[in-house]
């Protein structure tokens, strides 16, 4: 517990200051009816727990799914835990979940990302999203599958509910759905939770490198801090309009080089 203290996760040069006060004797915020969002989200991981079979718990590193997995033990419910093991994740990432988290598994969902799948796709686009179908959104169809999406993240993510339908199959419960950064950031300096490196090196949002999705602030710090996964992409890139000109089945791009075509993909975040 951190009492009256301010919470800092700053570096040098970072462009973006994460900022949590922690009031003296202050407690997670009340809902409607009296309790702290934290009781809240364990009465409802535990609600909705079957005790034939195990929670799926998706994990990637990030702040959202080390408050759940928090939430989970102290809710005290059977869960097994996957990373879906991404080509364009940082090493900094799975240095974290193997540290802090080694009883998560590693699932290998998104072979020949950057050779087939992307020659065939092209990168992935906010309009075309392939890329969260091949990685994150695999494993286990059928179940109950706990996450730490919430509805602040994005305008489609603004309609989620507690409980909903797994368009995989199975159904999803997402426990923090309706907490804000703040709540996150709160509630992991008073649990003392491990916090990702990244965040300390002013990343926003923690995921796979050049994300559709990623502002542009933590686009920059990525093509900074990742020249190796932007490399591999720019490589793709090249592969994929190579491909696009050459094969007479196939449409002619817009774009007519590897490089043109990465700086346009990088501008649309």
């Amino acid at each position: 517990m951190l009492d009256g203290k301010y919470l800092y996760l700053r570096q040098e040069n970072a462009t973006i200051t994460i900022l949590v006060r922690l009031v003296r004797n202050k407690a997670m915020q009340l809902t409607f009816d009296g309790k702290t969002i934290d009781q809240l989200a364990i009465e409802l991981i535990q609600a909705y727990n079957n005790s034939n079979e195990p929670y799926y718990g998706g994990f990637s590193g990030g702040k959202d799914s080390v408050v759940i997995y928090d939430l989970t033990k102290r809710a005290n419910v059977p869960v097994d835990w996957h990373y879906n093991v991404s080509p364009i994740d940082s090493q900094e990432v799975r240095d974290f979940i193997k540290t802090y988290y080694p009883d998560v598994i590693w699932d290998k969902h998104a072979q020949g990302f950057f050779g087939k799948l992307f020659l065939t796709n092209g990168a992935p686009l906010r309009t075309q999203r392939w890329c969260c179908r091949v990685i994150k959104e695999c494993g286990g169809e059928g179940r109950v599958k706990i996450l730490g999406m919430r509805t602040e993240e994005s305008n489609t993510r603004k309609h989620y509910k507690c409980f909903m339908d797994n368009p995989s199959g199975g159904n999803w419960l997402l426990p923090i759905v309706n907490w804000t950064t703040q709540d996150i950031w709160q509630y992991i300096a008073e649990r003392d939770l491990p916090i990702n490196p990244l965040y300390k090196l002013g990343f926003e949002r923690i995921g796979c490198v050049l994300c559709p999705f990623a502002g542009k602030g933590d686009i920059k710090l990525q093509l900074h801090y990742f020249p190796k996964i932007v490399n591999a992409y720019k490589m793709a890139c090249n592969r994929y309009i190579e491909n696009r000109l050459t094969d007479p089945k196939r449409k002619e791009p817009k774009h007519k080089t590897g490089e043109e075509y990465f700086n346009w993909c990088i501008s649309r975040k």
